[in-house]
């Protein structure tokens, strides 16, 4: 019960915070969906590997020095003796599923928000971005390459949320229905590029975003066909 409880005063305390950086319209204008400033924050992830099956990768979620996570292992493309599986190699973290308090059932909205926002340094494997809603299917999960342009450097991606692609164990679904954008259950990265050896992959937060042109998938503006947004990485990643 105390953890209800304790669940509960940090929602108010995050809900009063996202209203007071909403604009005078009261469009919500960012929302973080996972910070790993610290230690105690990675007890809200899982990890898992092939390795729960009887393989052989290893996978880790660590903190640096600088206060990120490391989401970091060796995929092993050696099968399980369990002669049902006829590949191998993956790994992959999220955060767990939501906790129910006073104000919410513990889901976020991503329908207030066009873009889904996370600060990243990664090597140059091929690494997705998955998000589950609130699906009767428990293994769909909404996908999304991560693109890295900068292997090896800080950068910030932003990936809009209209562009995931609905899978399930990894195979996409040829009906692709609307994301359940109202109960985000959780968020995460996978790795399953089908090359054996180390991998590593550190975040600093992953955000629910709008530009000052967008909420959701409504423009804020009349549209107007000169006036784009475009996003100019360079001077975001210096901001952020």
């Amino acid at each position: 019960m105390s953890g209800y409880w304790s669940r509960s005063a940090k929602t108010i305390k995050e809900t009063a915070t996202m209203v007071y950086n909403a604009d005078y319209l009261f469009r919500a204008t960012e929302q973080t969906v996972a910070a790993v400033a610290a230690k105690e924050d990675l007890k809200k992830w899982v990890k898992g590997s092939d390795r729960d099956i009887g393989g052989f990768s290893d996978v880790w979620l660590d903190t640096t020095s600088s206060g990120h996570a490391k989401f970091h292992g060796y995929i092993s493309q050696k099968l399980p003796e369990d002669t049902r599986f006829k590949r191998s190699g993956y790994a992959m973290i999220r955060t767990k599923d939501p906790q129910s308090d006073i104000l919410s059932d513990g889901t976020w909205d991503s329908s207030l928000y066009r873009y889904l926002a996370i600060r990243v340094k990664a090597d140059r494997r091929k690494y997705f971005v998955n998000l589950k809603s609130d699906t009767l299917i428990h293994t769909d999960i909404y996908q999304h390459l991560l693109p890295i342009r900068k292997p090896g450097h800080w950068e910030t991606v932003i990936i809009p949320f209209n562009m995931f692609t609905l899978t399930s164990n990894s195979v996409i679904l040829a009906s692709q229905p609307t994301m359940a954008s109202t109960n985000m259950e959780t968020v995460g990265f996978s790795l399953s590029d089908r090359r054996e050896g180390p991998f590593s992959l550190e975040f600093a937060w992953i955000k629910a975003i709008n530009t000052n042109f967008t909420f959701g998938e409504v423009l804020r503006l009349s549209y107007y066909p000169e006036v784009t947004w475009k996003t100019d990485f360079d001077r975001l990643d210096k901001k952020l």
